[in-house]
């Protein structure tokens, strides 16, 4: 029996694994980033993130290649396009250009050579470890490869170190096939067995953050140098987007390591790292580590072409105005996230803005059954939940708070591109149309001050509730929607709560009327805890639907979707969720924000990238060195 073999083996599942599997909920490892900035790669460390936007986030980015049907095989890309025309600009706000297009296009060649410097947001990037993330993002990212690439647009899954895959058994077996020219850092060659550790480090290391995705994996084994066979135990249509895009580690590198602890106490939160340098595939190679600074080499080896400057260097810089006076003095290129309300600070220096898409959305769920209230059920009235949103006015708030920088109208919470049903919106501000409905619903003001009561006699006086440590932007939109709601007669309390207060209250007490979140999400739908009957927190404490919302139309669709391995099937499902969760009104939806990246003059070759902007840093080049 080979070590892949044994290593398939052990479904670990130890107190310490079920205590964390309960915290882990299906948001991305980090909760909104305007604060700080994050994507949506994982699953989010402590569902105490989920209503974030701290060190990047909530979680809790596609081509045409989609998830594959039984038979199919994607066709490999060999490299990465090098960038030939101009960006699409709009009009320069003071001396920056501001790019909108998705996949902007760069005049002439690449020039090599020069050193390339971001700023980190996280201070402490000692653990290494791929499947607990707790590192800045941008560091995993430089220097290992996911096995699947996620187009940076569509969210479609391409191949990657992965050439090709193939589902078959009604979409519980995987066959994957691997590239023949990757190396690692030292030299050695990336095989079948360095995946096979990888799916079982995520699955059963007891600090990852991302076990959940790997849930359904049986067993993985390698069936020759450069194939890779995964059982699942049931069709899980979401297994390529999400678990196939995790970062692939070397087995020989861990190995001693790993099968030195006992089946349940496995992890490589403890190898220690200070004495080995992190090893990958990526076009980045680990050079130097300091407390606040990271540094990296250019890998000449690369197989999708090397990076051209000579070097990267990664800084902590937490305070934001830090950020920017470096970024204005040319010693940081890049700045991701950046916040709309800075712009004033930059905008006398020249640089490029790109405004960025995302998959990224904010909303505020409504509580149908909150037992604090003297009618438990307010909420079910569809009347109710329709005026508030007429009362909105969403263009404002995408003025003031976003600066633009948003799409209002969006509705939802599924903005990949592959599966969102763009023919929902969110209504216009009709505040005639959102009296009329709370009047033909019995809501009357009866005591003359200003407030309705409701046809029980229950005086509209709503209370929402957020995290105190939510992306910055969720909390100014929600405080500027008081004075929307006053105007139809409803007061709303904006409540920004402790991370433990606000588990408290949602998953304990639920004394909330709304609760609002705001997150990026995964590359496939995950939030089928966020709406459906079977996870509601008050009867699965492995849920999470806070409002105990239930509509069985969408959890038909949600039950379909997780088990359809083919993505246009999927899709189709996701769309029609959407509708009816709309229809339905789950939520007060907010839109879809997008990200803001400034770039120093002179540096070239940004592309977007739904799932961490500032991903493609070995496709930058400066324009002189």
């Amino acid at each position: 029996m080979s070590e892949s073999e044994t290593l398939v083996q052990s479904r670990e599942n130890t107190p310490s694994n079920v205590q964390q599997s309960r915290k882990l909920g299906r948001r991305a490892l980090f909760t909104g980033i305007v604060a700080l900035a994050v994507p949506a790669v994982a699953l989010e460390l402590e569902r105490q993130i989920q209503g974030g936007v701290a060190a990047q986030t909530s979680t809790e980015a596609t081509a045409t290649v989609g998830t594959p049907a039984s038979g199919a095989s994607p066709v490999a890309i060999t490299g990465t396009p090098v960038p030939s025309a101009n960006p699409v600009v709009t009009p320069a706000l003071g001396q920056l250009t501001l790019v909108e297009d998705q996949r902007p296009t760069y005049p002439g060649l690449p020039r090599p050579g020069g050193e390339l410097r971001l700023p980190l947001g996280a201070g402490e990037n000692s653990n290494f470890s791929p499947p607990s993330f707790r590192q800045d993002f941008q560091i995993m990212a430089s220097y290992l490869d996911p096995l699947i690439w996620i187009d940076e647009v569509t969210m479609d899954p391409l191949p990657w170190l992965a050439e090709s895959w193939k589902w078959s058994q009604g979409g519980t077996r995987l066959s994957l096939k691997l590239r023949r020219d990757v190396l690692w850092h030292n030299g050695d060659k990336f095989t079948a067995e360095d995946v096979v550790f990888s799916f079982i480090a995520y699955r059963d290391d007891f600090d990852s953050a991302v076990r959940n995705i790997f849930s359904p994996l049986l067993s993985v084994e390698a069936s020759d140098d450069y194939t890779v066979v995964a059982i699942l135990s049931n069709p899980d249509g979401n297994f390529i987007r999400n678990a196939c895009s995790q970062f692939m580690m070397q087995e020989s590198h861990f190995r001693r390591h790993w099968n030195s602890r006992d089946v349940g106490q496995r992890t490589l939160s403890d190898f220690n790292w200070s004495k080995s340098t992190p090893i990958g595939t990526g076009p980045w190679k680990v050079a130097k580590r300091e407390k606040n600074e990271i540094s990296f080499s250019r890998n000449e080896d690369y197989w999708n072409e090397a990076p051209y400057t000579e070097s990267l260097t990664l800084n902590v810089i937490e305070d934001p105005s830090e950020r920017i006076r470096q970024w204005i003095s040319g010693d940081v290129d890049v700045i991701w996230p950046f916040s709309p309300g800075d712009l004033p600070s930059v905008t006398s220096s020249p640089g490029t803005l790109y405004a960025a898409d995302t998959a990224s959305v904010m909303f505020a769920a409504f509580n149908f059954n909150n037992p604090n209230r003297i009618d438990p059920f307010l909420f079910k009235d569809i009347n109710l939940r329709r005026a508030l949103s007429l009362a909105i006015d969403r263009n404002r708030y995408a003025r003031e708070v976003f600066a633009g920088f948003t799409v209002p109208d969006a509705a939802g919470t599924i903005a990949q591109p592959w599966a969102h049903e763009s023919t929902i919106s969110n209504p216009p501000l009709d505040l005639d149309a959102a009296r009329k409905l709370l009047v033909d619903g019995g809501y009357r003001d009866l005591n003359g001050d200003g407030i309705l009561e409701s046809p029980s006699g229950e005086t509209l006086k709503l209370r929402l509730i957020v995290r105190n440590t939510a992306r910055p932007d969720l909390i100014a939109l929600l405080k500027s929607i008081v004075a929307d709601l006053a105007e139809v007669g409803i007061e709303l309390n904006v409540r920004e709560l402790s991370p433990t207060r606000f588990d408290g209250e949602w998953i304990d007490t639920h004394n909330f009327d709304l609760i609002a979140y705001a997150y990026n999400l995964y590359p496939t739908f995950t939030d089928f805890d966020l709406y459906g009957t079977d996870w509601d927190i008050r009867t699965n404490i492995q849920g999470w639907n806070p409002g105990g919302y239930s509509n069985q139309e969408v959890d038909q669709a949600i039950r379909a979707a997780l088990i359809e391995p083919n993505s246009d099937r999927q899709a189709a499902l996701l769309r029609k969720l959407q509708r009816v969760a709309n229809e339905d009104l789950f939520a007060l939806w907010f839109g879809f924000p997008r990200d803001l990246v400034l770039v120093r003059p002179g540096v070239q070759g940004f592309q977007p990238n739904k799932q961490w902007q500032t991903w493609g840093t070995a496709r930058l080049w400066k324009e002189s060195n």
